[in-house]
């Protein structure tokens, strides 16, 4: 489950896991290769690039989900995590602020429209 699982706890909402697998993904250090975010091959190639791109996009996904025209904020995305972010969402669409102790602050969509679309989930 640790390759997906990041993906797949962040889009369950479960925060915890979710937080736990990309911190693996992120700090799991492979002794016999050079650098630090280089993991072991999985199944075909040292290093394995799946580890650290499932932990990306589970990063994204704790920040961000979109559901058709729908964007959805901090689904599973830790409280005591603070972060500046700006991400691209659907429909042309930037998405960029701050996460300030669980908080929300200086959101900007681009386009401007776009912010009926937007669902605070820590609410």
């Amino acid at each position: 489950m640790l390759g997906s699982g990041p993906i797949q706890a962040a889009m369950l909402g479960l925060t915890d896991i979710a937080e736990d697998y990309v911190h693996f993904n992120f700090t799991r250090r492979e002794p016999h290769l050079k650098f630090p975010a280089f993991w072991a091959k999985g199944n075909d190639y040292a290093p394995d690039e799946d580890n650290g791109g499932n932990g990306e996009n589970g990063l994204q996904q704790m920040l961000m989900q979109t559901d058709g025209k729908k964007i959805m904020l901090l689904p599973a995305w830790p409280k005591n995590w603070d972060v500046d972010f700006k991400l691209n969402a659907p429909y042309n669409t930037t998405v960029q602020g701050k996460v300030e102790n669980g908080k929300i602050i200086n959101l900007v969509i681009i386009p401007a429209s776009r912010m009926q679309d937007v669902v605070d989930m820590t609410k």
